[in-house]
């Protein structure tokens, strides 16, 4: 049996009830594998909304590559007998399996011209980062943190009742259009929508409310401890999108702790910056105190402590990962990650000392202003770390994103990438203590295509069969 659906229903632990005699009816879509989605705390956050509210049943509904039909996990429904179709999705390559998706929810014809219902409304990031892509496709696009506007969206819907008339749609959009943060296609100009931000996050704690087995975080309670970024690195969009750094409270997160542990021992911490919690030693003393077993989304170089390394290694965890992106320091600092290779090696070594066992480190190549001499360092920088510790390298290829400062670099030629890996796989290669993994090229230009495109870009493809 296939684990989608009833035996992966059969394995979590949902700490959200769904609402049988409800008036809305409303399936989360997210357009990859169980897996990749029940790993995305934002995937949790709307199931959690919707299932909230006394009016509206969420189920979910993920992507399978064998299935032609696609169904809710729930209960096996079609997706086209629900009201709302909600998309949440997180990569650029996320939108063939998008569109794939939606050819067989409505594959009697054009998808920019749907019927009535059910209503199709997409969020996630790369909504965010470039709200265009889909605008053909979808009647509402949120953009931003959706706490506070799926729930003005879910009451304006509320308060229409059936949708089922061409004026009824039309007034229901044109009076959703004016929460901020949701931009509608044809009824508002997509440069004049602002995003929408919580300034208070610990009025909306943001943790699992499905534990799984089925995720890289196998039976974790995952905690969002901190939302944004304030390093602000040229490359990033999740420093440029997502506002200012909004730590939570030890309290909330003490909280989301104790709710966790009745559960599972496992405890994950998520945020771009886990480590720039202005009290994370304390969140890591608690974790301790209370015997849990921690996982950690990321560290970052400059601010991961000794307590952390020391609780993550007394965990159990014998992997963890640094992103030095590039291999020399005069590179990574116009990247605005003001970090040194000195800096880098001494927390590997200090991570050998409280008993990790490997590292994993990510680069990218084909940056702006890149020569072969920062790809020479980052064979000397790996050889170095390989020296202290077991090393996998993931090596990126740079794709430039809207909304941050590298937005208008180009991307790299292919020749230049192909002999930049040759390089790094002659010099590496043979290294016993390093294990390396290259991105696709033609899946990073893929990427890059999709990033930047244009509310045409898509149906010009699906018009001409390219898709």
């Amino acid at each position: 049996m296939s684990r989608t659906g009833i035996a992966f229903i059969d394995k979590e632990t949902n700490l959200v009830t769904l609402n049988k005699n409800a008036s809305i009816n409303a399936v989360l879509i997210y357009p990859n594998s169980y897996s990749v989605g029940m790993s995305n705390l934002g995937l949790h956050t709307v199931y959690n909304i919707l299932n909230s509210r006394d009016d509206t049943l969420c189920e979910r509904a993920f992507f399978e590559k064998k299935r032609r039909q696609p169904q809710t996990i729930e209960n096996k429904r079609n997706l086209k007998s629900f009201d709302l179709l909600a998309f949440s999705i997180s990569y650029e390559l996320d939108y063939l399996n998008f569109f794939k998706l939606m050819t067989q929810i409505f594959p009697e014809g054009n998808l920019c011209k749907r019927p009535l219902m059910p209503l199709v409304i997409a969020g996630g990031i790369v909504n965010s980062v470039n709200s265009r892509v889909l605008s053909k496709f979808c009647d509402c696009i949120f953009i931003g943190e959706a706490e506070v506007t799926l729930p003005e969206f879910m009451d304006a819907m509320s308060g229409f009742g059936n949708i089922n008339t061409k004026e009824k749609k039309k007034n229901f959009l044109q009076k959703v259009a004016s929460i901020k943060g949701i931009f509608v296609p044809g009824v508002t100009e997509e440069q004049r929508v602002g995003a929408a931000f919580i300034s208070n996050v610990d009025k909306y704690p943001t943790s699992s409310r499905i534990i799984t087995p089925f995720t890289e975080f196998s039976n974790t309670f995952l905690i969002e401890i901190s939302r944004g970024c304030p390093w602000k690195c040229n490359f990033c969009v999740t420093g440029s999108v997502y506002n200012k750094f909004r730590p939570r409270s030890f309290e909330v997160i003490k909280r989301q702790i104790d709710e966790g542990l009745q559960y599972t021992n496992k405890i994950g911490l998520m945020g771009a910056a886990i480590t720039d919690h202005p009290q994370i030693n304390k969140i890591v003393e608690y974790l301790v105190d209370k015997k849990v077993l921690i996982s950690v989304s990321s560290l970052r170089v400059e601010t991961v402590s000794e307590l952390l390394l020391k609780a993550l290694a007394d965990s159990g965890q014998k992997t963890i990962t640094f992103a030095p992106e590039a291999g020399s320091d005069s590179l990574r600092f116009s990247l605005n990650k003001k970090i040194t290779n000195k800096q880098i090696l001494e927390k590997i070594a200090l991570s050998k000392k409280f008993g990790i066992k490997k590292i994993k480190l990510y680069f990218m190549i084909g940056l702006p202003d890149e020569t072969d001499s920062d790809i020479q360092a980052i064979v000397h920088l790996s050889k170095d770390a390989s020296k202290i510790l077991p090393l996998r390298l993931n090596i990126g290829i740079f794709v430039p994103k809207p909304k941050t400062e590298f937005s208008t670099a180009a991307f790299a030629e292919k020749k230049q990438v192909i002999a930049k890996v040759k390089l790094l796989r002659k010099n590496l290669s043979s290294s016993r203590n390093i294990i390396l993994s290259f991105s696709s090229f033609a899946e990073s230009r893929l990427e890059c295509l999709f990033s930047s495109a244009n509310e045409d870009f898509f149906s010009n493809h699906l018009k001409n069969k390219v898709l």
